[in-house]
């Protein structure tokens, strides 16, 4: 059973999900990945916070980070995560990710030259997860994969906190760290999609119904062929019609509303045909979802007429 069924409520969830789906819009637009990643962060941070209250965990963020991968990815989800494409394109960047924090606590100045040894200090972390990695690869063994899952967690702390403190210092703008932040951003952002992926039992292979792709409806052939399962859930927010079909928007403090939840390991194939089926009216977003009493997060097609997860106040 996934943690996140266990909750009575989505709380700290919640959140997370409004800045996932506010991620999504950003990336739709060019430029952005910077402020993506710091969303995709916040998101990870709140959904840290909610799994922190379920367990009583007291301790400092970085061990906590690195406790919930533990936790809540079993040894599969774990291997998929590490020896996935989106992780190794990360480790092999070059020049590696230096953690800032180190660099400022020894003078660090920028435009100027870092010495050689401040630089092997400070991407230290970056440096242990690609030979952890090959050391995964090649032995396989569980002390190696926690090992590299914990340094991997590390490295993207570092990221959050290199991108939080931004490009501003007692001495001048850092106009070399904001032009870093985009290139790094650009390959932590799919690492932050697939973790929280994981994190949250796979919403992408979870999809609420509300109108025409129900059994029945007019288009229900989108998905009929896949192997699933339709159970009954309750989601907050409203429908309205447009142009005859039926629109949702997500509003976590309106009224419950009635659909369908459909399960299949096979929706993750299935979105680019859809997306493209469901058009501009409509977009891809997360949302959490009540369905035989347990909590899920899942995926929704949401009107793009109206934002309400930008109405919460976070």
């Amino acid at each position: 059973m996934s943690w996140v069924s266990t909750l009575e409520s989505a709380g700290h969830l919640g959140e997370a999900v409004t800045h996932f789906n506010e991620a999504l819009d950003l990336l739709e637009r060019d430029g952005t990945e910077v402020n993506a990643t710091r969303c995709l962060s916040d998101a990870l941070n709140k959904i840290q916070a909610e799994w922190s209250l379920l367990d009583n965990v007291e301790m400092g963020e970085v061990k906590t980070f690195q406790t919930m991968l533990q936790a809540e990815l079993d040894p599969e989800d774990q291997a998929t995560f590490l020896c996935s494409d989106e992780v190794g394109r990360l480790l092999r960047l070059e020049p590696r990710i230096m953690n800032h924090d180190v660099l400022k606590r020894h003078g660090y100045r920028p435009g100027v030259e870092i010495d050689a040894k401040l630089v092997q200090k400070a991407s230290a972390v970056h440096r242990q997860a690609q030979s952890l990695l090959a050391a995964f690869r090649t032995k396989g063994t569980e002390e190696a994969r926690t090992r590299l899952l914990k340094r991997v967690a590390e490295l993207l702390y570092i990221v959050r906190s290199n991108i939080a403190h931004g490009e501003k210092t007692p001495r001048g703008p850092d106009h070399e760290k904001a032009e870093r932040d985009r290139a790094v951003s650009k390959l932590v952002i799919p690492v932050q999609l697939l973790l929280i992926n994981l994190l949250l039992d796979r919403p992408d292979e979870r999809l609420v119904v509300y109108g025409t792709l129900a059994p029945g409806q007019p288009n229900h052939r989108m998905i009929e062929d896949l192997d699933g399962e339709f159970s009954c859930c309750s989601v907050r927010g409203l429908i309205s019609e447009t142009d005859g079909l039926p629109c949702f928007a997500w509003g976590p403090a309106q009224d419950e509303v009635e659909a369908q939840l459909f399960g299949s390991r096979q929706l993750s194939d299935r979105w680019g045909s859809l997306d493209r089926f469901e058009g501009r009216g409509y977009k891809r977003r997360l949302i959490p979802a009540t369905t035989g009493g347990r909590l899920a997060v899942a995926t929704i097609y949401v009107s793009t007429a109206d934002d309400w997860w930008s109405r919460w106040d976070h």
